[in-house]
């Protein structure tokens, strides 16, 4: 069937943060790999601001003028959109199809960027928390749920794994781990409340003993936050405090070294880290809230009761009346210390994890989601002529090529 006769569009331009070390780069770069998979032309492009997240992921992309396809994605926040749609020149919307595809992680959505709404033709969710909670202030402007592939990790080391010596990590086992970015907001993130909990686990350090690695990034600004993270576990020599950036490969050996990945979040929009991890066959132990529940149950990963409690004002930038979960740390002390012990345990929700995100969060099977969201469409009020999406087909193909 030919492209025109299936009701997918000649191409798709999509704006991103491609050379973010981030969550919202890792989002651009899985979905340029799932539209790959799906064999839709795409030309990836730049915003007009960078993230604050470090620049240092490496990615092929075009200058917007360059992006002309009929159907543009942005991965911009709500908040990002209007201001971007003032910035760039008219040509660039002029007779397209623009859809947001936007990331939240409570149920509700402010007023203030709800207004979003009015300048996109549909919003791509990537999980069901985040398109419920976008339906319900979305009026006319519809909601697809996608799906966003999950890259399976690769270590470096011989035959897959560094050593911890290596790596610079304790060598007690097993080893916990937990992964949070500072302008992700550490309220939400609630790496203190893994750290309580693996200490009411595991009190004392004991020789060879658990151990607990918090890798946080961009803590440069947030000194306050980081003086009380690391005042919280000084007392406390296994735990250990990991900041700055590590390039794609050392987040994949960290991941590797690690027996046990844990997210005791408040909400999320997806998380990463945990699928990851899932992917790469780490056992998780996670809040049984939000994003996350698209790719884990009971059947692959631990996940801990969480009642949902306000926000509260010191919950900022989410609506202090809004929810989000407080997870028992009481269960999530269990949950480790059962792991800690039961090797074999650990390898069976590895092992199902690993299989269930090979079977639908592939950029294959992310792709055909993308492609029935695209169709769902109307097409765009005009567009660009024949001469135009012959170039913007053969920089699609000469990018692609490279990635």
């Amino acid at each position: 069937m030919s492209r025109e006769g299936s009701g997918l569009p000649a191409g798709v331009n999509v704006v991103g943060q491609f050379n973010s070390e981030s969550g919202v780069g890792e989002a651009a770069r899985a979905l340029v790999s799932a539209l790959d998979a799906a064999g839709i032309p795409v030309l990836p492009t730049l915003p007009i601001d960078a993230s604050p997240s470090r620049q240092g992921a490496a990615f092929r992309t075009v200058p917007l003028g360059q992006a002309t396809f009929p159907v543009t994605l942005s991965l911009l926040t709500a908040y990002e959109t209007k201001p971007f749609l003032e910035a760039v020149p008219p040509s660039f919307l002029k007779g397209r199809r623009l859809v947001g595809l936007w990331w939240w992680e409570v149920e509700l959505f402010p007023d203030f960027m709800a207004e979003a709404f009015a300048h996109v033709d549909a919003v791509w969710a990537g999980t069901r928390h985040i398109q419920d909670a976008f339906a319900r202030t979305s009026g006319d402007t519809p909601v697809e749920l996608i799906r966003y592939p999950v890259r399976t990790p690769k270590p470096s080391g011989d035959g897959g794994v560094r050593s911890r010596r290596e790596l610079g990590l304790p060598e007690g086992s097993p080893l916990f781990l937990t992964v949070f970015g500072f302008y992700s907001s550490v309220a939400r993130k609630n790496p203190q409340g893994t750290i309580a909990a693996f200490l009411k686990a595991f009190p004392t350090a004991e020789p060879g003993g658990p151990q607990l690695v918090v890798k946080a990034i961009d803590e440069g600004p947030h000194p306050d936050e980081l003086a009380a993270l690391e005042a919280l576990v000084a007392p406390h020599p296994h735990v250990h405090i990991r900041t700055g950036y590590l390039d794609r490969s050392g987040m994949d050996d960290l991941l590797a070294a690690a027996d046990v990945v844990v997210s005791l979040h408040r909400a999320e929009g997806f998380g990463y880290t945990p699928a990851e991890a899932m992917a790469l066959g780490r056992p998780v132990i996670a809040t049984g809230y939000s994003g996350n529940l698209d790719y884990m149950d009971s059947r692959s990963a631990v996940l801990i009761d969480a009642p949902l409690i306000p926000i509260g004002e010191d919950g900022g930038p989410y609506p202090p009346e809004s929810r989000w979960a407080d997870p028992d740390l009481g269960q999530a002390a269990e949950a480790m210390r059962l792991l800690a012990r039961d090797p074999a345990l650990r390898e069976r929700l590895g092992a199902a994890g690993k299989a269930d995100l090979a079977a639908r969060f592939s950029a294959q099977a992310a792709g055909e989601t993308m492609a029935a969201a695209l169709r769902q469409l109307p097409p765009a009020p005009g567009g660009p002529g024949w001469l135009a999406l012959r170039k913007a087909r053969k920089r699609a193909a000469a990018l692609r090529a490279s990635r």
